[in-house]
């Protein structure tokens, strides 16, 4: 059987995830964003949010084959897993050629609004999917091969009024999501049309996630919780 790590704690992927059919072991990357983004600091941003993306797997990966974060099979009657892929991803909004990260105080989600709203921009996520295996239960896990691969959605934006606009930042919504935005929340008011799978800029492109599964030689609908008997 196949198990799926999700190397991320947001609730959105973890949501996107859910809703396909995947109920994902969880667990945290750690990685020091601010850091890595430093480091690259004239990479352009579609290719920093890939680098950040391999960042966050890479180290899940590392953690998983050294033993320190065990896996946890969800509790399915499937017994335990021989076969476990990952998923990693980081989304960065491009503005006016800057990337707009996560904006973490009311301060700054009212400057990006200010320049963002009702226009458009694009959300940048980075996909890194690793695949582990290994012999028995009882064995230890092998790293077998890695795919990555990046996806773009462009958002188009009305502009709140200013007052909507301190609604929105009282709700804290928008502080630990990339460029100040989320549509599968209150800010989804505030997005007219967007081009591209949407399911990305929620964090997760399901379509770009399926490409890089079934490369690794995988069959998408054996990630699924509820399996077809054919």
């Amino acid at each position: 059987m196949t198990h799926v790590v999700l190397a991320s704690t947001s609730p959105s992927r973890l949501e996107i995830l859910r809703t396909t059919g995947i109920t994902p072991q969880v667990v945290g990357s750690h990685v020091d964003e601010d850091a890595i983004e430093a480091a690259h600091g004239n990479t352009p941003i579609r290719d920093l949010a890939q680098v950040l993306a391999r960042a966050k797997g890479e180290a899940v990966v590392a953690r998983l084959l050294d033993g320190s974060v065990p896996v946890v099979p969800t509790v399915d009657g499937r017994g335990e897993p021989t076969t476990l892929v990952l998923f990693a991803s980081d989304s960065i909004l491009e503005l006016d050629g800057r990337a707009i990260g996560k904006p973490h105080t009311p301060e700054a989600t009212r400057e990006v609004w200010t320049a963002m709203g009702g226009r458009a921009a694009d959300l940048h996520t980075g996909h890194f999917v690793a695949r582990l295996d290994r012999e028995s239960p009882t064995t230890p896990w092998s790293l077998t091969s890695t795919a990555e691969a990046p996806a773009t959605s462009r958002i188009h934006t009305v502009r709140p009024s200013p007052a909507e606009l301190e609604a929105y930042i009282a709700t804290a919504e928008p502080f630990e999501v990339a460029g100040a935005l989320t549509i599968d929340g209150y800010g989804g008011a505030f997005v007219s049309r967007i081009e591209g799978d949407h399911h990305n800029v929620i964090g997760l492109s399901l379509p770009v996630l399926r490409d890089l599964v079934t490369s690794l030689g995988l069959f998408w609908p054996s990630l699924w919780d509820v399996h077809s008997r054919q």
